[in-house]
């Protein structure tokens, strides 16, 4: 069994990590995670907010029989599915044909460098 030395592993993986079809899927995943993110840290803060300054508002107000306080706990988890339903899309819309042409770019370049 051979190991390799971290730097081996850091030199095979250097030009992988230089391709440009790689460099758009890393920018790609970290813009949908940044974004998402920034959507979730936002109702958080939100949920928090509301039931720290407001409390009598979102308990004493209703819309449709149903105190306010429900409403913004039920758009916590509504909230957080809609977010997970958003990534899910995302990643086989937006981020896999980015991954699919960085695979095929790391397949070619193999073959370039095995021929």
């Amino acid at each position: 069994m051979t190991t390799e030395s971290p730097t081996t592993t850091a030199r095979a993986w250097s030009p992988i990590l230089a391709l440009p079809e790689f460099v758009e899927l890393r920018r790609r995943r970290r813009a949908v995670t940044t974004a998402l993110g920034l959507i979730a840290i936002v109702m958080f803060a939100g949920f928090l907010v509301g039931f720290a300054y407001f409390p009598e508002f979102l308990g004493d107000n209703t819309a449709f029989g149903i105190p306010l306080s429900l409403w913004v706990v039920f758009s916590q988890f509504a909230g957080t599915w809609v977010l997970v339903y958003a990534y899910f899309r995302l990643s086989r819309t937006y981020i896999q044909p980015a991954a699919d042409a960085a695979v095929l770019a790391i397949a070619q370049r193999d073959q370039e460098h095995a021929s």
